[in-house]
């Protein structure tokens, strides 16, 4: 069972309690957790909380059925806003990896002149410490236009891929799915340093339910991309100075840039896929609360 499950044992659920009480307990797909239920009441994963118990329609305050549907109807609107994003954040959420991908083979085709501005950078650093006016440079700086044009579309899909978290996040929360990041801070961390090394990758996997399956590839998911961010950029720098050693980082780059177009559109898949499952449940909830 745990070779299709992506946990180490039975995957999360209700089983009977080990302690041998009457009930059952909750396995969270790691170890028991303290949530127990007796048999008699079918219980809901303990992160969705106790469901209060339904009173008769004619008990049910006009009020509150009011309050109710306007709940409803405001997480509903946050849910499809982001289903409404999730065709074009699967393509966004890969294109910083294929502006990696793009820039390693530019460096491939461009290491002469990559070198040749490596070189330039010794001798001008040898000049400056020997109080010597370097001499200019006049060869080229190994851009490329396809780089550029790669880039720019990158930039507009990390600003896509910003509202895409953002939404995902909003209805995560308007959900009742527990999240230790608000919306806002979990985009910002991107761009905070150091924060962005963990933050951003818990702030994704709080999107998704507690004992969801996918947790697990999101995890994957962040370790290749923090493998293809630093490794790429390190070979960025070795091909001013050493086409062996560029060439040497170059390869797992791709492998951790490729991982991370591989991965990225499911977990946007798998994200709202969560999202709708809840959101069907609690109008379940909510219809019986309204009949």
């Amino acid at each position: 069972m745990s070779e299709h499950s992506g946990y180490p044992g039975a995957p999360p659920g209700w089983y009977p309690d080990p302690a041998g009480g009457p009930g059952q307990r909750w396995w969270d797909g790691y170890s028991w957790t303290e949530a127990t239920v007796l048999p008699a009441h079918p219980p809901p994963p303990p992160w969705a909380g106790a469901s209060p118990p339904t009173a008769p329609a004619s008990q049910v305050a006009p009020w509150a059925v009011a309050s109710e549907r306007l709940t409803t109807f405001n997480t509903s609107g946050l849910v499809d806003g982001e289903l409404a994003m999730v065709p074009v954040a699967r393509i966004a959420v890969v294109m910083p990896a294929v502006y990696y991908v793009v820039n390693l083979i530019v460096q491939r085709v461009n290491a002469d002149q990559l070198r040749s501005v490596g070189h330039q950078f010794r001798v001008d650093w040898h000049d400056t410490q020997n109080g010597i006016t370097p001499p200019p440079y006049h060869g080229s700086g190994g851009l490329s236009p396809v780089s550029l044009i790669v880039g720019l579309l990158a930039l507009a899909a990390v600003v896509v891929a910003c509202i895409w978290q953002h939404r995902a996040a909003s209805a995560a929360r308007a959900l009742g799915i527990p999240s230790r990041r608000s919306p806002a801070w979990g985009v910002g961390s991107w761009f905070v340093p150091v924060v962005n090394l963990w933050v951003p990758y818990s702030a994704i996997s709080d999107c998704l339910p507690p004992d969801d399956p996918h947790r697990p590839r999101v995890l994957q998911w962040w370790i290749a991309w923090l493998v293809a961010v630093s490794v790429t950029g390190a070979a960025g720098i070795c091909a001013l100075f050493s086409t062996g050693a560029a060439l040497a980082l170059s390869i797992p780059a791709a492998l951790a840039c490729l991982a991370v177009i591989a991965w990225a559109p499911g977990i946007v898949t798998a994200i709202a896929a969560a999202h709708r499952d809840v959101m069907a449940r609690q109008g379940q909830s909510a219809g019986a609360l309204q009949g």
